[in-house]
């Protein structure tokens, strides 16, 4: 059984399934001058820990651009980290975000895996099933540990045994034109501030729909309708797959109330009916066919800037027939009264073994992969991702470039505190059913609602019948999530 589901999670890792921003698309990429300025240095430039002997060794990372500069800055860190420790070398392999989830997947499977490789942390279960994901606990100080924020190790944790080190935490969300928003007389600066519900979401996007313009657009085209339900699920309380208790959660009526929302919103003509590509939905809101759209990460705003300068500059390099507008990061809307939460992702960097590895190696791969996890380095990339660092020590190397929007930076912040690590307890074998359920039932369903071929209540119960199936009806949720 293990064999086959790791084979299974590996095609799923080929596909690039689930990777949201883990796998991030061109235009979750900051330019080169959102690179922070150096900090000073701090404890966890100097790792602290033992070494067993210093043996000449060499530790291999394969990684994709995780920033615009991350790979040119990986070389810098592997030479500083080299000249702290002489007898220790690094080989980086680069890869693209297309290729990087099979190559990776194809080198384990090898047993050729690189010492560290960057994963989303959905795909963890992935290399726990095929034995080569190493618990890192064994290898790393608890100080050291200590230093990541604990939630966001919770993503990179399998059944309370941790694999990696987090990255980064990306929140995603809805974003706006704000310009036009204002125009218009709505409050944004509250809606940041307090949220809002669904009900005051409505009323905003029939304000901003016009003959021309929708009020609402989300990528929500092939498998990019997945990111709708993850994004506006958190807002009416399916922020994961499973309950606490371990119950698989997309049967609740609560699914039922988010289906019916889309419907709600199509049938009025606020939102397409049609499929809307994910590199249409942020140039439709830029050239004034759409004022809110999804899926948004608070990156968008160096998008934004950088599309007013060109327009300023009459260089041809802005957007084509874009207006020039300020961007604002919004809160996803709650629904039937539920608690506000905003959807999260972890991406990190996990150790893994191959034919080769060693215990005393896997302290060495440990030691490098907790220097660019940290302090300085971690610190530049949330700077160009417009992001917090989710560990301490890049917190305080944290030095933010000027001219960020301050309400954008106070909501990001917000919506980051309100992400919900999945619950102790589920196993890999779980999240692969779940996963396939999403594919095979949830999404292809979903897109006959967004084309108005099927009714919110016929989605629901389609899915219902494939999750009692698929877990058992004892399994599932059955009524209102509170």
């Amino acid at each position: 059984m293990k064999k086959t589901l790791a084979m299974l999670l590996a095609v799923v890792m080929v596909l690039g399934m689930f990777a949201a921003c883990g796998s991030a698309p061109a235009e979750t990429k900051a330019p080169a001058e959102t690179k922070a300025d150096a900090p000073a240095e701090t404890k966890a430039d100097a790792p602290t820990e033992t070494q067993a002997s210093a043996e000449p060794d060499n530790i291999v990372i394969m990684a994709p651009p995780v920033t615009g500069s991350y790979l040119e800055n990986l070389k810098t860190w592997a030479a500083d980290f080299n000249a702290m420790y002489p007898h220790l070398t690094v080989e980086i392999i680069e890869t693209s975000w297309d290729e990087h989830n099979g190559k990776l997947s194809t080198m384990a499977q090898a047993g050729e895996a690189p010492d560290i490789a960057e994963i989303s942390s959905g795909a963890i279960g992935t290399y726990v099933e095929m034995g080569v994901a190493i618990d890192i606990a064994q290898y790393m100080e608890q100080g050291r540990l200590d230093d990541y924020d604990a939630n966001a190790l919770d993503y990179m944790s399998l059944e309370g045994t941790v694999y990696g080190l987090p990255l980064y935490l990306t929140i995603q969300s809805i974003g706006a034109n704000k310009t036009l928003m204002e125009e218009l007389g709505i409050d944004v600066q509250k809606i940041q501030n307090e949220g809002w519900t669904y009900e005051e979401f409505l009323d905003v996007i029939k304000t901003g729909t016009t003959d021309s313009r929708f009020g609402f657009v989300f990528a929500n085209s092939g498998v990019t309708a997945s990111d709708m339900l993850n994004i506006f699920g958190a807002g009416v309380g399916l922020s994961n797959n499973f309950t606490p208790d371990l119950k698989y959660a997309l049967t609740s009526e609560n699914m039922l109330i988010f289906f019916q929302a889309v419907e709600e919103m199509i049938k009025s003509g606020y939102m397409p009916n049609y499929g809307v590509e994910a590199g249409q939905r942020m140039v439709m809101c830029q050239t004034g066919k759409a004022m809110i759209f999804g899926k948004a990460m608070p990156l968008f705003e160096a998008n934004f800037k950088k599309n007013n300068a060109a327009l300023e500059a009459n260089d041809g390099t802005a957007v084509e027939n874009s207006l020039p507008m300020d961007y604002a990061f919004l809160p996803v809307p709650t629904m039937a009264g539920c608690a506000e939460s905003c959807y999260g992702t972890v991406d990190g960097l996990v150790a893994l073994r191959n034919k080769d590895t060693t215990d005393e190696h896997l302290k060495n791969v440990l030691l490098f992969m907790d220097y660019i996890c940290s302090g300085d380095r971690i610190a530049a990339c949330m700077n160009e991702l417009y992001l917090d660092p989710v560990c301490q020590s890049g917190r305080d190397a944290l030095v933010l470039e000027e001219g960020r929007d301050a309400n954008n930076l106070a909501t990001a912040g917000r919506c980051i505190g309100m992400v919900q690590a999945p619950p102790a307890g589920v196993t890999a074998e779980m999240n692969a059913i779940a996963l396939q359920i999403r594919d095979e039932q949830i999404i292809p369903k979903f897109q006959l609602l967004l084309a108005g071929e099927a009714t919110a209540q016929e989605v629901y119960d389609h899915i219902c019948e494939a999750a009692y199936a698929a877990f058992g009806q004892d399994n599932c949720v059955s009524g209102k999530l509170g």
